[in-house]
């Protein structure tokens, strides 16, 4: 069976639902989750602490594009990585390479981390002729393709083995309102959609999207992955809440569009994970906890979905 790798960046919601999982993703041994971290804060540590201690497998981004260490590659191996990842062995640093990437970086990169396995996160394909050498020389076990990052000539030149193909699925809509009620994800995680029988990973509901915080929704939309049908491809479907002319009463909205969702849940496949359930509590007491903790769920779910079958490879 194939490996599926999810990138997430280090926030909250995102690592919070990791932690949640990491035993089942750590027994698992075909879901791999990228991590890169974007502050040094108490559920960074926490969450680390928890995927060291079930043996947790994950690529951690040594160079950061965004948050706190975005281009301080140093100031995050001394406040996070030596603390504790540099005596743990399930954990695969990655360097992200770009079209100014010098081979003065990447070589500082396999120096500081030569006693580990390593994988290159392609931002772009590094001009530096030396760092070009580095790439086909090094032992690199993971050559993540972001996708149209890089040629097709130079991603066949990898062996199928070695690459992960990750693109990002989600189509973000300018409205939360705009969202249709239903659309196509993807279908790397089947044969079909997959011949070569690749790695692959997408940004599950979040998409490649970077943000701080959140700004006023006039409208809550809740996402959810689920199979097209019974299996195979998956489809995703928005749930959005009936008002969506103001910024007013974010839970009551919240509660409208979960409303939808455990309406829905009993033609949604799979739709017996933790976070349905969680869905179908909240819902039976009306509670809302809040667009926060709604995608720490939604992120659950499609992790269950991956663990239970979703790979069909």
């Amino acid at each position: 069976m194939k490996t599926y790798f999810p990138f997430f960046r280090g926030k909250q919601n995102e690592l919070m639902a990791m932690r949640e999982l990491a035993e089942r993703i750590a027994v698992s041994r075909n879901l791999v989750p990228i991590i890169e971290p974007v502050n040094s804060n108490s559920t960074t540590g926490i969450s680390l602490d928890r995927y060291m201690e079930v043996s947790m497998p994950f690529l951690f981004v040594c160079n950061p594009s965004h948050g706190q260490f975005a281009q301080q590659a140093n100031s995050l191996f001394t406040q996070i990585i030596s603390e504790g990842l540099m005596e743990y062995d399930n954990w695969t640093p990655a360097f992200q390479v770009r079209r100014d990437t010098s081979s003065g970086e990447f070589g500082a990169f396999l120096a500081r981390y030569q006693a580990f396995d390593v994988a290159v996160i392609y931002q772009g394909l590094p001009i530096d002729s030396g760092v070009r050498a580095l790439l086909s020389n090094a032992e690199i076990v993971h050559h993540v393709f972001l996708e149209d990052r890089v040629d097709t000539s130079y991603i066949n030149s990898i062996e199928e083995s070695d690459r992960v193909m990750v693109r990002d699925r989600f189509i973000r809509q300018a409205r939360n309102a705009d969202y249709p009620d239903r659309e196509f994800f993807s279908d790397m995680n089947t044969i079909a959609g997959n011949p070569q029988g690749l790695d692959f990973g997408d940004f599950s509901i979040v998409g490649d999207h970077y943000a701080e915080t959140g700004g006023p929704a006039y409208a809550v939309t809740v996402h959810h992955i689920n199979f097209r049908n019974q299996a195979g491809p998956l489809d995703i479907s928005h749930f959005i809440s009936d008002r969506t002319e103001t910024t007013a009463d974010s839970p009551g909205k919240l509660l409208e569009a979960l409303n939808k969702l455990v309406a829905a849940l009993d033609n949604l496949y799979p739709n017996n994970t933790e976070a349905c359930g969680e869905y179908r509590d909240m819902g039976h007491a009306q509670i809302s906890r809040g667009l926060g903790y709604m995608k720490r769920l939604a992120i659950k779910h499609h992790l269950e979905l991956m663990l239970d079958g979703g790979i069909q490879l």
